[in-house]
């Protein structure tokens, strides 16, 4: 089956270092094998960087999958690193001190911050990226589906509390939780669907107050 997504992300300004607004992409919705998850933001530490001009790049832990590579280069430093992955306008880098790897990625779900998870940081298998001028908040996943080894069918006092195995996985976050997190504030919702054949498809609505 396929992975389907939505989520929250409160309306934020962006530091004086980000260069790049947040957009929405339209979406075309495959036929069948749609999965969701849903998210709102949260306020992380980050470890920061300067790497030339005004980008700042803090570590984070992220999921490469949900990154395009644009190339790898062999480079002594991690400054040296993050100084090409600014000229070449990439979203995220990683280096291997080792090897002298680096690696230079984009984010491949329409839009800068799309990658920035909020789930991302409590997943340790994840490995640490650099990310360069995200934004201070995160999208917070409250509805994720990945496969059908978690029933959906659930009567109303579960979806009032919520179920499932964690928002990496199947996962409810639950309609009380989910009133406490929107009560207030202005938020985006994104939707995030996979087809059959791993291709993905995303949509955001206006921001809804």
């Amino acid at each position: 089956s396929g992975d389907w997504q939505v989520r929250f992300f409160r309306k934020t300004a962006y530091g004086n270092c980000s260069k790049n607004s947040l957009r929405s992409e339209k979406m075309m919705v495959p036929s069948a094998g749609l999965l969701l998850c849903v998210a709102a933001c949260c306020f992380l530490p980050l470890l920061t960087v300067s790497a030339g001009c005004r980008s700042k790049w803090k570590q984070l832990r992220g999921d490469i999958t949900e990154y395009k590579l644009i190339t790898v280069l062999k480079l002594p430093k991690i400054t040296d690193c993050l100084m090409k992955s600014s000229a070449a306008e990439a979203h995220a880098a990683s280096f291997d001190a080792e090897s002298g790897d680096c690696a230079l990625m984009q984010c491949d779900r329409g839009g800068r911050d799309a990658c920035r998870k909020c789930r991302h940081e409590k997943d340790a298998s994840l490995p640490m990226l650099w990310i360069k001028d995200p934004p201070k908040t995160c999208w917070k996943t409250f509805q994720h589906r990945v496969d059908g080894s978690v029933s959906f069918n659930r009567n109303w006092s579960e979806y009032v509390s919520g179920f499932g195995q964690g928002e990496s996985l199947n996962y409810w976050m639950g309609l009380e939780q989910l009133h406490q997190l929107t009560a207030t504030g202005v938020w985006r919702v994104r939707w995030e669907f996979s087809d059959w054949n791993d291709n993905w498809y995303w949509a955001e609505n206006a921001p809804f107050s």
